[in-house]
């Protein structure tokens, strides 16, 4: 018979092996309805699905009876609610009820995309390798080959995902705009707070030069090919190139990374580029993770992870900071262990919700998928991008891809 293991079911049902043994005594004298297993004079909880519903009930039962006085409620604060909108307060409770993560797009909201600012300033100051200076370097080094696959049309238009402080794509709006080329400039994020910065710099670098058009979008499920109709209808439409960017690796640090990838593809034409920058999987890029924009311990949590905890609620003396490489999932992540059980209470005028999370779980704040190149180029290939070209920088630690749209069978583009 099937069983399960005491280790097992503490771990699944976040209860003690204490509390496993009293479960099986209480089946014993008849006090509970549990299928007991025997073997090697030990007695295990069989794996039966009347088991499973007994075990459900009695974890959820546990919790709602837990030791009031090492419980800490706490309640988003005030401005959590005016920060962001029911649909997004209803999915950062998903996230945590389902996946124990805090969603990482949402730390750059109101105050969140200020500490944005601070870590790119404190890039821009670094000489070693980064994700600013090497997706820099790497845009500067192929305005040739740009110039090359730019060849013939008149009009460039350039649709900027995850645009962040628009810092990395400076150098090439420049270029462009030197050639005469540079037709819109469209940013998008999902954070409103992040394109008035973005908007910001364009215009104290640019000023109307460059015609900047902002939106939010989601670009792990939403389309930005509505944006591009006016150019597709209109009677220069086989003059205008759409040349899409996702620089910095932003793709790495979504939970379903490759659905993006098939949301870009599906808002490309047939003639448009794709240009990525990340990270390749390295021994040097599994070691670093240093995120604070000032010099603070690496056990304290960064400004910008611990943005939307604190405005859950959470402070840092409820959680101890993790950082690490999981060699299984082949990611860097960083998350907080809780040093009490916390239930976060969220209630406005449309939501009346609950998240109960247990002592010494981890909610994870930040992730970065780690991939080699040819794990990145297959995932362009599965979601109907092929490749046209790609470099490295100098010291091998950033890659830049430019992929085209598949169009037939053949894979050509």
């Amino acid at each position: 018979m099937l069983y399960f293991k005491h280790s097992q079911l503490a771990e699944d049902y976040k209860v003690s092996l204490k509390t496993i043994h009293n479960w099986i005594d209480a089946a014993k004298q008849g006090k509970l309805e549990l299928q007991l297993h025997e073997e090697n004079s030990r007695t295990y909880i069989a794996n039966t699905p009347a088991n499973n519903m007994t075990l459900d009930r009695l974890a959820l039962k546990g919790k709602k009876y837990r030791n009031s006085l090492h419980q800490k409620i706490v309640s988003p604060r005030p401005v959590f609610y005016e920060t962001y909108n029911t649909r997004q307060v209803l999915d950062i409770i998903s996230d945590l009820n389902i996946h124990r993560e805090i969603p990482q797009q949402y730390s750059y909201f109101d105050g969140g995309a200020h500490n944005w600012v601070d870590w790119v300033e404190k890039m821009k100051k670094e000489k070693a390798s980064n994700a600013l200076n090497g997706t820099v370097e790497l845009l500067q080094t192929n305005l040739g080959a740009f110039d090359q696959l730019l060849r013939g049309r008149e009009k460039v238009n350039i649709i900027d995902l995850g645009v962040g402080d628009a810092q990395p794509v400076k150098d090439l709006l420049a270029h462009l705009l030197e050639r005469g080329i540079l037709n819109r400039y469209i940013a998008i994020d999902t954070s409103q707070s992040m394109l008035d910065v973005a908007k910001d710099n364009i215009v104290s670098w640019f000023g109307d030069k460059v015609k900047y058009e902002g939106h939010v979008r989601d670009v792990r499920y939403e389309r930005f090919d509505d944006l591009l109709l006016p150019d597709a209808l209109g009677e220069d439409y086989d003059r205008i190139i759409n040349v899409v960017l996702f620089l910095g690796g932003t793709r790495s640090n979504f939970r379903a990374p490759n659905d993006c990838l098939k949301v870009i593809q599906g808002s490309m034409g047939e003639q448009d580029l794709f240009i990525y920058t990340g990270k390749p999987d390295t021994e040097v890029s599994r070691r670093y993770f240093n995120f604070n924009p000032q010099e603070e311990p690496l056990a304290m949590l960064p400004p910008l992870d611990r943005f939307v905890l604190e405005m859950l609620g959470i402070d840092q003396s409820l959680y101890q900071t993790e950082m690490g490489f999981s060699e299984q999932h082949k990611m860097r992540y960083i998350r907080v262990r809780l040093k009490y059980p916390i239930t976060i209470h969220f209630s406005s005028k449309e939501i009346k919700r609950e998240v109960v999370l247990e002592k010494n779980e981890t909610i994870l704040v930040w992730r970065a998928w780690h991939w080699t190149t040819h794990e990145m180029i297959s995932d362009f290939e599965s979601a109907g991008l092929t490749l046209v070209q790609a470099s490295l920088t100098r010291d091998r630690q950033y890659l830049l891809t430019i992929c085209g749209v598949v169009t037939d069978s053949t894979g050509e583009i």
